[in-house]
């Protein structure tokens, strides 16, 4: 009885420190600057109109210049929602026609974030989850305007990331950079 309780301890400890490991290697540290909120590129977003994946304008206040281009040939506009769930904060960053699209999503604990393109649609098909594209995050950075956020709070930003989709002869590279602003959700 004593070994299985040995071998039970130890496994958690090896869990716990896998687990801590992965969050500390592959998770970047957050920059902060807490001058970010005064650039005039946010007021400016008050005077303009958030832009539909299609180019026009719609009725809502401008909340992010966020862009990608693949392989420098094409760009498209995202909006943005903040969400704080308690344990984290995830920025999405999306482009869609309310059907299908994806984005970015930037998970953030403890000043330490972690980019994922995710994508949505309104027709799922059995089977779809084992269809996930390959991707891997070449580079990338967050900036934000302090270090803590809860509910209500303004929250300014920037980000910019390079990803890999796909590999082998299929392989292309997206680039996305931008400011974003809003109030955590």
């Amino acid at each position: 009885m004593k070994r299985i309780g040995k071998l039970l301890l130890i496994a958690v400890i090896i869990g716990i420190v896998f687990i801590l490991g992965k969050y500390f290697f592959f998770w970047k540290k957050v920059e902060i600057d807490s001058h970010m909120s005064n650039k005039t590129l946010f007021k400016d977003f008050n005077y303009q109109k958030q832009q539909y994946i299609d180019g026009g304008d719609s009725e809502e206040i401008k909340t992010n210049n966020f862009r990608t281009k693949i392989d420098s040939l094409s760009t498209e506009s995202y909006s943005s929602n903040i969400s704080n769930n308690g344990f984290s904060l995830e920025i999405k960053l999306s482009t869609g026609d309310g059907f299908s699209g994806g984005g970015y999503s930037i998970n953030i604990v403890n000043n330490r974030y972690k980019i994922s393109p995710y994508h949505y649609t309104d027709n799922h098909r059995p089977f779809d989850f084992m269809n996930e594209e390959y991707y891997k995050i070449i580079d990338s950075k967050v900036i934000l305007d302090k270090d803590s956020y809860k509910k209500g709070d303004s929250i300014f930003g920037y980000t910019k990331l390079k990803v890999q989709k796909r590999y082998g002869p299929e392989k292309y590279f997206e680039e996305g950079e931008g400011y974003f602003k809003g109030i955590v959700n």
